[in-house]
């Protein structure tokens, strides 16, 4: 997933999103040991969208704390 979509959702569809990939990931993981995994590339897709949505998370939690 693109960064512009994941930075246009809100917090509650972010974390949706997250837990989402985070399980996607997890089952890549596992078809990848037992060789049943088709597309090698998704591995890598799934990370950086599990890394970018945690970025942005990490970045409205500072910010929110910055207003306080």
């Amino acid at each position: 997933m693109k960064l512009q979509e994941i930075i246009k959702k809100n917090d509650q569809e972010l974390a949706e999103l997250l837990s989402g990939a985070r399980s996607d990931l997890a089952k890549a993981i596992i078809d990848s040991r037992t060789k049943e995994i088709r597309d090698v590339k998704q591995l890598g897709r799934l990370k950086k969208t599990v890394a970018r949505a945690l970025t942005i998370t990490r970045e409205r939690e500072i910010a929110k704390q910055e207003q306080a």
